[in-house]
Parts: structure tokens; C-alpha cells; sequence
């Protein structure tokens, strides 16, 4: 399931005007590039099991969106979440903010927020409010970041992925 927020119709016309952009990607350079320092994807996503955690499986996503969507999670990650991956701001009795995906959310336990490169466990007895966040815990700018072609191989390959 995925909760969307609806991006602007600028948003599309500019996800539009990449695409129509993007020449055919290569696979295994997008692959190479997923696993990069440059683009960092393994740091928060998991391709069987190597990467992290805090974001989804791009096979998951795959079999769920179309290329312009994958384009658009990509260009704008803040425009829609899958579910259980949504990020939360918590909100703590001693004034401080954390913002994380929950991977657990047990009124008994202490908390687990995951975050890139690391895990942080809140007492529920510290936790003062859960909201859920607007901004996606992936960075916005990667394709600019990137070239046209790093983009249309990153996207090769993860359409590749089951």
C-alpha cells in the first residue's frame, strides 16, 4: 500500500521533461551506481542481502510503480511513502526531536526508529508525541547529483530487480 501526497503539477511536468530525457539505461552500471558512494542507495535499501533497512526493497517498489513513478521516487521522495516505511517525527518529554521510520510501534516496548547507519531505541516513558513527517527521510536533489545517463542506468536496474 502506498500513501501518496499529491505532488504539484509542476513536480510532474519537471518528472515528465526528465523522462522524456532519459536515454535506455544500462544495468549493470546502475547497479554499480546503486552501490556507489556517489548515490549511496544501498546505505537506506536493501537488494537481497546486501544494504540497509530503512527504506524499501526496490524490487518491492518495482513491482508496485511504473518507471515514471520509480523516476519520480527518485526526483522527488517526499511526494509519496510506502506505508510502512513512512517516516514519524517523535516528539521527546526532554524537548528533543528524532524523526525515523518506526519498525515496531508496541504500546509496551520502547520505540525503534530506524534511521540511515543507524538504529535509536526511545523509552516510551520519554516519548511525549508521534507525528507522522511530511519529508521523506531520503535526501531530495540525487539528479542533480547524478548525470542523465547515471539516471537512466540507476533506473534500468532497478526495474531489473525481483
Amino acid at each position: 500500500m502506498i500513501a501518496t501526497l499529491n505532488p504539484t503539477l509542476q513536480n510532474k511536468k519537471r518528472t515528465g521533461r526528465i523522462a522524456c530525457h532519459t536515454s535506455p539505461g544500462d544495468i549493470r552500471r546502475g547497479q554499480l551506481l546503486f552501490h556507489s558512494e556517489k548515490a549511496a542507495c544501498y546505505t537506506c535499501h536493501a537488494i537481497g542481502y546486501m544494504g540497509g533497512t530503512v527504506g524499501p526493497e526496490p524490487d518491492a517498489r518495482r513491482r508496485i510503480r511504473q518507471e515514471r513513478d520509480l523516476l519520480e521516487s527518485i526526483v522527488y521522495p517526499s511526494a509519496s511513502f510506502v506505508q510502512s516505511y513512512a517516516p514519524v517525527i517523535v516528539d521527546t518529554t526532554d524537548n528533543d526531536r528524532q524523526v525515523g521510520i518506526l519498525k515496531k510501534d508496541d504500546p509496551d516496548e520502547n520505540l525503534p526508529a530506524h534511521r540511515p547507519n543507524n538504529q535509536l531505541t526511545i523509552p516510551r516513558s520519554k516519548i511525549k508525541g508521534i507525528r507522522p513527517s511530511p519529508l521523506s527521510l531520503m535526501p531530495e536533489g540525487l539528479e542533480q547529483l547524478i548525470t542523465k545517463q547515471d539516471l537512466a542506468d540507476l533506473l534500468a536496474f532497478l526495474k531489473a530487480c525481483k
